[in-house]
């Protein structure tokens, strides 16, 4: 009998449509930053704020792919 061959599922990138949304606690978690410097950065107020979706006052979802790309465009050239 012939050995089995490993089948290595494919790695496809989570369309934009697709990708869960994620709490302010858990974006938090995911940067390593309190929960009211991720608000801090929300507020509107602020001239470049995080994209964020906001369902109400107080929920608020983020999208993991578009807060990689704000951070990428905080870049600051040395």
């Amino acid at each position: 009998m012939a050995p089995r061959k490993k089948i290595t599922p494919a790695i496809t990138p989570i369309a934009a449509s697709e990708e869960t949304f994620i709490t302010p606690k858990q974006l938090a978690e995911r940067l390593h930053v309190k929960v009211s410097t991720i608000w801090d950065w929300t507020r509107h107020r602020n001239t470049n704020p995080i994209p964020h979706y906001p369902i109400s006052r107080k929920a608020v979802y983020y999208r993991w792919s578009e807060v990689i790309a704000w951070i990428e465009a905080q870049r600051v050239a040395a």
